[in-house]
């Protein structure tokens, strides 16, 4: 019966007076974001979004995407300098973050040195975006800056099934320890409170077991574009195009080539509906997308309809 009834749901979505509905209430209920460089008033939504959150979780659909590193730089500026968060998450290594983080702090070191092992993390966007959280830290007492930390390992890398939940373990660690409001940068798959994406429990379903309604989880999708993977240690760029039929498809189709689309209004017509988004992982795949159920797996969205590769620092 159950089964029955989701064939049914599909159905409906993907009529065209579905995908009209649920396009009006896109563009009814999505907050338009016109770009990276316009003023912080884009981003008042989050003020309400996240009364009450303690760890919030930035995902993206791809490691090698500019624009989700300037989206995300953004939110991550207006979220220090008006909601008072202070601890940051990198899905990479303790230890390298902790270079950085030293940087960060003190200024001693090479930033450019220190990023040269992140993978696609190495980018001119990320760079921009530490440069910018040094400058902070220059103007704010010691007990008030802004703490970098690594919450991946690569012991945890060998078993995908217990990776997810030592690096929740290590985030609710850190948070515990620097008692301040966190925010994590990290993939969808990792990010995600459900089990849909990656069909076993993410690092965001961890994280939503021990703190509820306090861990708030942002998805990043895109339609079309470019990207960076990477292939035998270097950066290769790809084009890609999203599938018809699919959330990112129908996304595309909204009156705003960028918004936020939050998934706890109600009624939502998505809830109960599982479709694919973009999903490109660090090596290039013959899959690109990968299923999601909105407010099951992130409480909201960013889409940006065309993306393109991110800049790597040389």
């Amino acid at each position: 019966m159950t089964r029955i009834l989701i064939i049914c749901l599909l159905i409906a979505f993907f009529t065209t007076e579905g995908h009209s509905q649920h396009l009006k209430w896109i563009n009814e209920n999505a907050y338009p974001i016109h770009n990276t460089s316009s003023k912080n008033k884009d981003l008042s939504f989050l003020s309400n979004e996240l009364k009450g959150n303690i760890i919030l979780g930035l995902g993206e659909a791809s490691h090698g995407t500019c624009e989700f590193f300037l989206q995300k730089n953004q939110i991550i500026q207006y979220l220090i300098t008006n909601l008072n968060y202070k601890l940051i998450g990198f899905e990479s290594t303790g230890s390298r973050m902790e270079l950085i983080n030293q940087y960060l702090h003190n200024g001693n070191g090479d930033l450019k040195a220190f990023m040269k092992d992140l993978g696609l993390y190495n980018s001119i966007e990320i760079y921009d975006m530490l440069t910018w959280i040094r400058n902070y830290n220059k103007t704010t007492s010691p007990s008030d800056r802004v703490t970098l930390f690594g919450f991946d390992n690569e012991d945890f890398w060998p078993d995908p099934f217990t990776r997810d939940k030592l690096m929740s373990d290590k985030i609710i660690e850190t948070q515990k320890t620097m008692g301040t409001k966190t925010i994590l940068w990290s993939h969808n798959v990792h990010i995600a409170k459900d089990t849909t994406m990656a069909q076993l429990k993410a690092m965001g379903a961890y994280l939503k077991q021990e703190l509820d309604q306090k861990f708030y989880a942002i998805g990043f999708d895109t339609y079309q574009g470019s990207v960076n993977i990477i292939k035998d240690g270097e950066f290769e760029k790809h084009d890609f195009l999203a599938q018809e039929n699919t959330f990112s498809s129908m996304f595309a189709k909204a009156k705003n080539e960028r918004f936020f689309l939050p998934f706890n209004k109600k009624p939502n017509p998505f809830m109960g509906i599982k479709s694919h988004i973009t999903n490109i992982f660090s090596n290039w795949t013959e899959t690109r997308s990968l299923p999601i159920k909105p407010g099951f797996d992130f409480d909201g969205l960013i889409f940006i309809r065309e993306t393109s590769a991110s800049v790597q620092l040389k």
